[in-house]
């Protein structure tokens, strides 16, 4: 009878030490699942705050372009029912650009579904404003010139204007709203200026050393030929 309640005591002292050490084991875990995702956390913030790129698709950088222009309408530049309209057939315009970092075919492959995030019944490259004078043709254009420097990595954008003093004016025009859309703080959004003169301004984007960035405005002479 001794024998028997000495070895059920010996059988309960192992079973307590085995589930005290089951316990132990798992708080050490619980323990390691908590520091590793404190790591991680850090980490995650330390890269935020240098400034590593974080990618992002198409469509997003799409809808970062229509943002900032409606940022713009908040900065005192609210945009006329036509103004919008034009920026809305630009963006369409320039849609393609927007896949200029990807993979080869990758737009081919998503042409449907832009087509119907946006609901467009399609893509036109070339857009035909006429307005009369006072219309805000140069001020539409200079908008959606920084809402795509904004947006778009590796754009390159080329316009042409009357005259010397019509380009200069829109292409500050494009450093001031662009400025307006960063808050005035170029380097709080991994924004670098690499050269600024009357005729271009060259920026280094979020994305390194080669997300460059250009404007380039231009005056052109336009004439018919007499007949």
């Amino acid at each position: 009878m001794a024998s028997l309640e000495a070895r059920t005591s010996d059988c309960v002292t192992r079973l307590l030490a085995a589930r005290r050490e089951r316990d132990r084991s798992t708080q050490a875990a619980a323990s390691g699942v908590r520091l590793q995702s404190a790591l991680q956390s850090r980490i995650a913030l330390s890269r935020q705050s240098k400034g590593v790129v974080v990618t992002k698709t198409p469509m997003q950088r799409m809808q970062e372009c229509r943002d900032a222009l409606s940022l713009l309408d908040t900065t005192g530049w609210n945009r006329s029912f036509h103004q919008r309209q034009f920026h809305e057939d630009f963006l369409k315009a320039c849609t393609r650009t927007f896949w200029k970092t990807e993979p080869p075919g990758s737009f081919a492959r998503m042409h449907q579904a832009v087509l119907v995030e946006n609901s467009w019944e399609h893509l036109a490259q070339e857009v035909l404003i006429s307005t009369p004078r006072r219309f805000g043709k140069t001020i539409s254009v200079s908008m959606f010139a920084a809402a795509m420097i904004w947006a778009a990595p590796g754009v390159e954008i080329s316009i042409y204007s009357t005259c010397k003093r019509i380009s200069q004016k829109l292409l500050r025009g494009v450093v001031k709203f662009f400025y307006e859309i960063c808050r005035q703080d170029l380097h709080a959004h991994n924004f670098y200026v690499k050269r600024e003169n009357m005729e271009e301004i060259v920026l280094r984007g979020p994305g390194g050393e080669r997300d460059i960035r250009i404007v380039n405005s231009y005056p052109s002479k336009v004439g018919a030929p007499v007949a």
